[in-house]
């Protein structure tokens, strides 16, 4: 967030020098530096000693805002404090008390205040009428986590993140259409791990709140209501749609759909244009941080008033209380933690909470592990991980991490996409099939990744004597949960999907617990192990036979195929047209080269598959441990 803060700023109108950042990364203090042509520190205190700050930007995550923030208010500095503002309403009451004492102002990173479909929802108004109810609606897909399979505590994790947006646009609106010093009030509430739904009362005016990481489609909406009619923001199109008018006439009720369904094309659309020419930012975030500057210098009020922060971390404390007491009763009913046997041996999974580590912690308890588990951000409630690293493998770690260890399994480490590209048509790779050219970012920042990791890893292991196998997994499909791979097509609308290719053209594809499987006997059987094998499932050679399997796990789509060489022209073509229209020219992308089919000798990766399909056996305590205390 801090760097779009930083990018944010470069549109700020009040004059301001970005002087220091601080992170206790080095290497990201370090970065971030030199975006904003800043100087880097490694502390607060450091900072604000030496730097003379008039205003300080707390971007620390969700539940580390108040102490650094009041570490800057007592510094003498204004403060700018990421969302949520902090989520204990003592702390909020601290902090506002301490600005007021110190004539600091304090903002927080309610953007969606000043996001055009807001503010033109607020010009309105007076439009509808005397007001009787505002909907704040959130429906969200969690990046990297499946609802369904991840943790209570986990999912609730992410619910609490995106709460605060649709809470303080409810409550914004709220006090603006109701008298000063209207008290709110949580009427009814339902809560769960990936749910929320409220009703609160201002006055004689209704709130309605849903959250939701399961409701599709995905959604951030504002609807106010009144004697007049109806308005909606939609934040994600950033446009305003509603006739406005009662809806009682023949006329109007005839007529509102059709007027509705226009301003949805033609607004939406709109909007759409206007978020990819800016580059995707947060809409509203550098206007409001133009206004927080603007009462900074001209010794103005903040934006956002005192009480509104107050009465948001009110409500938002009783609300995250809700949801994590659904999170215990839901925790109280989940599987028990596998025990190892004693003296089992130990494997340390980095990744371990990912899509393919939980999958490869799994087939390790089954095959007689005890694993630890290495990632930032520990998930206490995955059954199959009996102690956890909270680390940032791109920081130093601590000697005693991989201590004891008989193996260590780097989740999602590689993948097919390290081998260059095929010389000819119908070339078939395999384990001998040279890497990509060393700095090869014309394929991508992920394949690129991907190549110099694997690349990294056979230098250094042979340097220090460390035995590895490496696996290059294909595509992971998880039949549960049915998704089109990227390099297959992507869904346009509905059930239709934009194909590349053709449907008999060869794609390389594994279930995801079929590969975790093959991770797991590796890690077992290591000595036995090959040195490297691409792990592909060779009853699945094409995109035809993929999307057949698919249908029989219940799928639905309809595939529109396209040639490949075409839609590598119309995607470069596109690139090209934003920079021109944004003054950024892209970097070289081969996306022929990406997109292409690829036959693979799957003799090898067969063999292993049937091998670890196996009924496993406890692994052996006596497995000799490569990494010592």
């Amino acid at each position: 967030m801090a760097r779009l803060h930083v990018q944010a700023l470069r549109r700020v109108r009040t004059r301001h020098v970005v002087a220091a950042v601080c992170d206790t990364s080095e290497a990201s203090a370090r970065g971030l530096a030199e975006l904003a042509g800043a100087v880097p520190y490694g502390s607060l205190a450091e900072l604000l000693r030496d730097g003379n700050a008039d205003v300080v930007h707390v971007c620390t995550p969700a539940g580390m805002h108040f102490a650094p923030a009041r570490q800057a208010l007592l510094a003498g500095a204004h403060v700018y404090v990421e969302k949520p503002f902090v989520e204990i309403e003592s702390e909020a009451r601290e902090l506002l008390a301490l600005a007021r004492e110190r004539d600091r102002l304090v903002c927080a990173g309610h953007q969606q205040l000043r996001d055009p479909a807001y503010l033109a929802l607020l010009r309105r108004i007076p439009a509808l009428g005397a007001v009787a109810r505002v909907d704040s609606h959130f429906a969200f897909r969690p990046v990297g986590l499946i609802p369904q399979r991840a943790g209570p505590s986990s999912v609730a994790a992410q619910l609490l993140d995106i709460l605060p947006h649709p809470l303080y646009t409810l409550l914004a609106m709220l006090e603006h259409v109701t008298p000063d010093g209207a008290t709110v009030e949580i009427v009814t509430l339902a809560a769960g791990p990936a749910d929320l739904h409220a009703i609160l009362r201002a006055g004689d005016v209704y709130g309605r709140l849903s959250v939701s990481l399961r409701d599709r489609p995905v959604a951030s909406t504002l609807t106010v209501a009144g004697g007049g009619g109806a308005l909606t923001a939609d934040f994600i199109r950033t446009s305003v749609v509603g006739a406005a008018n009662p809806g009682t006439g023949p006329l109007e009720k005839a007529a509102n759909p059709l007027v509705e369904g226009w301003q949805t094309a033609i607004r939406g659309a709109a909007g759409v244009v206007r978020h990819v020419i800016r580059g995707g930012d947060y809409p509203g975030l550098a206007e409001l941080i133009g206004d927080f500057y603007a009462g900074v210098a001209g010794g103005g009020p903040s934006p956002l008033s005192p009480d509104h922060l107050g009465r948001v971390t009110a409500v938002y404390e009783e609300l995250a209380a809700n949801v994590r007491s659904a999170v215990q009763r839901a925790a109280a009913r989940r599987t028990a933690p596998h025990e190892p046997t004693a003296g089992a041996p130990l494997a340390v999974v980095t990744g371990a909470r990912g899509f393919f580590g939980k999958e490869i912690t799994r087939e390790l308890v089954r095959r007689g592990f005890r694993v630890r588990g290495v990632t930032r951000a520990p998930d206490a409630e995955d059954p199959n991980v009996h102690e956890w690293r909270a680390l940032d493998l791109g920081r130093p770690v601590p000697p005693g991490t991989f201590a004891g260890a008989a193996v260590v399994v780097h989740a999602a480490a590689d993948s097919l996409s390290v081998l260059r590209p095929p010389r000819t048509p119908w070339e078939r790779q395999n384990e001998d099939t040279p890497l990509a050219a060393p700095d090869a970012r014309q394929f991508g920042s992920y394949s690129w990744g991907k190549t110099e990791a694997e690349r990294l890893v056979a230098a250094e292991a042979a340097r220090l004597g460390i035995e590895t196998r490496v696996l290059r997994p294909a595509a992971l499909v998880d039949w549960t949960n049915p998704d089109m791979p990227g390099l297959v097509g992507r869904r346009l609308f509905g059930p239709w999907h934009l194909g590349f290719g053709r449907p008999g053209l060869p794609f390389a594809v594994c279930e995801v617990g079929r590969a975790a499987a093959v991770v797991a006997w590796c890690a077992a059987r290591f000595p036995d192990a090959p040195p490297v094998l691409n792990v592909i499932d060779p009853a699945i050679p094409t995109r035809r036979r993929l999307l057949e399997v698919y249908r029989t796990h219940g799928w639905r789509g309809r595939m529109v195929w396209m040639p490949i060489s075409l839609f590598a022209l119309l995607f470069t073509a596109v690139r090209v047209a934003l920079g021109l229209a944004t003054l950024r020219l892209p970097a070289r992308l081969a996306v022929w080269s990406i997109f292409r089919p690829r036959r693979y000798d799957t003799r090898l990766s067969a063999q292993v598959l049937e091998t670890a399909a196996r009924t496993p056996a406890p692994t052996a305590p006596t497995l000799e441990r490569q990494l010592q205390p």
